[in-house]
């Protein structure tokens, strides 16, 4: 690799160059330090596992979490899914409960069972969508 005039440091073992005559000081051999560079996500990038995570457990989180400093729009829709999805969950949850009747016949399913059915599914969906989301630029 070349070191130019304008270098500061030499790209290949990071010693200190001598700026006038555009060479190094004292030549060196490539430290093995320098052929390793760790490569660091960019800056507002976000966990694609992390959000995978948030949306498994807490519908909608993770794509909060996407969303902060990237989508204002990734931010709303997350809130909406988080409010709807707990809220209707809750709901055919609580109204399951309180009108159940015992029955005697073998089958006695309610549409409320579907929905917690439904509800108990969709997370690994969200999970799925929210890794997905965060590894896309």
């Amino acid at each position: 690799m070349e070191v130019l005039v304008t270098d500061r440091y030499c790209p290949n073992c990071g010693q200190m160059v001598d700026g006038r005559t555009g060479g190094s000081a004292a030549p060196m051999a490539p430290s093995p330090r320098s052929q390793w560079i760790p490569q660091t996500p960019p800056a507002g990038s976000k966990s694609a596992g992390g959000a995978a995570v948030l949306n498994f457990f807490f519908p909608g989180l993770g794509y909060i979490y996407i969303g902060i400093g990237r989508n204002k729009g990734e931010v709303i829709f997350g809130a909406l899914i988080f409010v709807f999805y707990f809220i209707g969950f809750e709901l055919g949850y609580l109204i399951d409960i309180l009108t159940y009747v015992p029955s005697t016949t073998s089958v006695n399913v309610s549409p409320y069972a579907a929905l917690i059915l439904l509800a108990f599914l969709l997370p690994f969906a969200f999970a799925y969508d929210g890794y997905r989301r965060a590894k896309s630029p």
